[in-house]
């Protein structure tokens, strides 16, 4: 029964007073919110599959009131998530995908009526700014997050309504790059004193109208065929590593096995970039697997593992 014909039947059966106050009907009225915000909690007790996507969080009381994203942080996670009505905490880097995600967990989930935003802001997305601009100035029509400044702050995968409700369901708690772990556990208790019901108007959203919000992707199968390396005109490479000097060592030779280039380095990405910029791979299934090789190498040399190109890392004697 929609709300205004509740408050209207509720008036008729309890008549307004002399003064004009009608306390019967509104304490009724009070009563029956609270047994659907009883309901709305069960029937989201029941579901297992909060949260609602996949992100980097950690999930304490799900019946908690607190949300608490912690940006580019990961020293907090582990003692917030402890605390007394915390649902979720975790991180996000970037103002559109993340802030995304951070949305469709917390509508999903009638409880929470807290975000709680601390920890170090990205000096690239800046994701922090963005949910501080999100919750003042809102979105644009083509929900832009307004005023914010970080890489493409839009929210295209989100309707409307699901944003609007993100907004109205929690209260901002702006902590921004405060990390004191001891202030961030004071604010959490006066939050948990202030003991907010459910949030009503969420109406125990379904997880299937959830599904439904995320980006659509056309499905492919992992597989394929890899072009034999000895196509590649630019030549081959030999991979090598040094576990004292926790160096990579990349020769690169021509097709006549003639030497061509040396390249030593720590990183696995900057030599992948250097074997790109200057032209010595001409196969995109080539790159793709020098990429891996030469995180393999990395990953090594940071484990103390034995690398051999080509074969799986093994524990070093």
């Amino acid at each position: 029964m929609p709300i205004k014909k509740l408050m209207h039947l509720l008036a008729n059966l309890f008549p307004n007073s002399d003064s004009g106050d009608n306390p019967m009907a509104v304490k009724i009225f009070h009563r029956m919110n609270v047994v659907k915000d009883f309901f709305v909690s069960k029937k989201f007790k029941k579901n297992k599959g909060w949260p609602a996507v996949q992100g980097n969080y950690v999930v304490g009381n799900p019946n908690g009131q607190i949300a608490v994203c912690t940006l580019t942080t990961d020293t907090l996670i582990k003692q917030i998530v402890q605390w007394d009505n915390i649902a979720i905490v975790g991180k996000v880097y970037t103002p559109n995908l993340g802030i995304e995600k951070i949305i469709l967990n917390i509508v999903s989930n009638p409880n929470i009526r807290f975000l709680v935003l601390c920890g170090k802001d990205s000096p690239v997305f800046h994701a922090g700014q963005a949910l501080q601009s999100l919750f003042q100035y809102g979105i644009d029509k083509e929900k832009r997050i307004i005023k914010a400044i970080g890489h493409y702050p839009v929210l295209r995968n989100l309707s409307v309504e699901k944003i609007n409700q993100f907004i109205e369901q929690v209260e901002l708690v702006d902590c921004l790059e405060e990390k004191n772990i001891e202030i961030l556990h004071q604010k959490m208790l006066e939050l948990h004193k202030m003991n907010k019901q459910p949030f009503s108007k969420n109406n125990g959203t379904e997880f299937t109208d959830i599904i439904s919000e995320q980006a659509e992707f056309s499905m492919l199968k992992p597989g394929g065929k890899r072009i034999p390396l000895d196509y590649d005109h630019k030549g081959f490479f030999v991979i090598t590593t040094d576990p004292e000097k926790k160096q990579i060592t990349v020769k690169h030779y021509f097709k006549d096995n003639k030497p061509g280039y040396l390249i030593q380095g720590h990183s696995a990405e900057a030599i992948l970039l250097s074997l790109l910029q200057n032209e010595l791979v001409s196969q995109l299934s080539h790159a793709g697997y020098l990429g891996a090789e030469l995180s393999k190498a990395e990953t090594a040399l940071k484990l103390n593992l034995k690398y051999e190109q080509d074969q799986s890392l093994k524990k070093t004697n």
